[in-house]
């Protein structure tokens, strides 16, 4: 049901790699919504293969990630986060956002039939808070924005303006998506098998604002903006529900 195709860049020396899923519809001629997607190499498969129809509404998806096979590569932490004093492994946030709209979404726009009235921009963790900096700060790029599970103790919550209205351009739909237990860590069965190391380290990511607290704000500025609590899941176990949500958003109702 799909066309696949990968190209890879280089952008001030630094490799990426596109994983490019095109619907085959009978409609071709129309312009096609686009979901871009952060983590291509570990979550465009698991998106791609949720997907068990398409039709003349569904979106492009370009998964956007790096030239090897782990599936999540340790630059992602770079390019997916703002910089932080507590932190000196991030920081490339501005720059990877630019490599989006200088290289990536051109070459998408000139390879493809694209609706660029119906763009969506989605990502979890790390990626969720990259999301976030792009709506906050760079919001008319896209028009919808999925952020799963953001890692919003980064730097504190410093990604979200203190200034109201958060919006000057509102855009069309925003949805923060939270896995059950990520609010309620101790609930999780699975939390018993994870080392003491591990759920100190995770207990020590708090600070700033909470995704709950953050999307009661853009409830008041944004009339379609969701928030979907995904019972029974964690952090990891959270991220194939908010792909199929991301696609049934990218994708024309």
């Amino acid at each position: 049901i799909f066309d696949f195709a990968q190209q890879d860049f280089t952008y001030q020396n630094r490799n990426y790699r596109l994983y490019i899923a095109v619907p085959k519809t009978e409609h071709s001629n129309t312009p096609s919504p686009i979901l871009y997607m952060m983590d291509g190499n570990g979550q465009f498969p698991m998106l791609i293969n949720q997907v068990d129809s398409v039709n003349a509404n569904s979106a492009i998806v370009v998964g956007i990630g790096y030239p090897n096979h782990e599936a999540y590569p340790k630059e992602r932490t770079r390019d997916y986060t703002t910089p932080s004093q507590d932190n000196s492994q991030g920081g490339g946030a501005e720059a990877f956002y630019n490599f989006i709209v200088t290289e990536v979404k051109p070459y998408i726009e000139s390879h493809y039939n694209i609706d660029t009235t119906h763009q969506t921009l989605c990502g979890h963790s790390f990626a969720g808070l990259f999301t976030l900096y792009v709506m906050l700060h760079h919001t008319t790029d896209f028009q919808h924005y999925v952020s799963a599970s953001p890692s919003l103790w980064w730097d504190k919550g410093a990604v979200v303006p203190n200034s109201r209205p958060l919006f000057a351009h509102k855009p069309t739909s925003i949805t923060i998506t939270l896995g059950e237990y990520e609010e309620n860590p101790q609930d999780d069965p699975a939390r018993k098998n994870l080392s003491p190391k591990l759920i100190a380290q995770k207990d020590a990511r708090v600070g700033g604002i909470s995704a709950r607290e953050l999307h009661a704000i853009i409830a008041n500025e944004v009339d379609n903006s969701k928030f979907i609590i995904y019972k029974g899941e964690n952090h990891g176990s959270s991220i194939r529900p908010f792909l199929k949500d991301a696609w049934s958003e990218a994708s024309r109702k």
